[in-house]
């Protein structure tokens, strides 16, 4: 009977280690696609940025943050805050940051059936600066994230 129970207690201790090396690989595999999802998008916000500079808008932060905390870990998105000028309309910012964002996944072919693959997935204004969040649709979870939001 004992050697049925450590028998037991023996299998059960190898699927958790084998669960637990898979949600590693897992977890890992998606740090390295964000990882290097995060450079493409600081690459296109820089040139967003470049673009609407003379428009009075300033990319405080050159590194986006990862919404992948909030909205779970193999989502490609990056929040980046610009100071305003003024809070005026804001969607107009967005529809901007947008076609800025088109203009650069056209010339570094970051194109999907001929849609671009960095793309305003939120944004809000706090004060005098303007939060915004982009994606990058490499993979199912972040197209799933931007059609959710969507919905919203």
């Amino acid at each position: 009977m004992k050697l049925i129970i450590l028998g037991l207690l023996l299998v059960l201790a190898v699927l958790a280690l084998m669960v637990y090396i898979k949600r590693r690989r897992v977890s890992k595999a998606a740090t390295i696609v964000r990882n290097s999802g995060e450079t493409i998008v600081d690459e296109a916000m820089g040139f967003v940025a470049e673009q609407m500079r003379s428009q009075g808008f300033v990319l405080v932060t050159k590194r986006g943050t990862s919404v992948a905390d909030v909205w779970g870990q193999a989502v490609v998105g990056f929040n980046y805050k610009i100071k305003l000028n003024d809070q005026g309309n804001f969607r107009d910012v967005g529809d901007r940051i947008d076609y800025w964002l088109t203009q650069y996944c056209q010339r570094k072919d970051l194109m999907e059936n001929q849609e671009p693959m960095l793309r305003v997935s939120d944004l809000w204004a706090n004060k005098n600066i303007l939060e915004v969040d982009v994606v990058y649709l490499i993979n199912e979870q972040t197209k799933n994230y931007l059609k959710d939001l969507s919905k919203l």
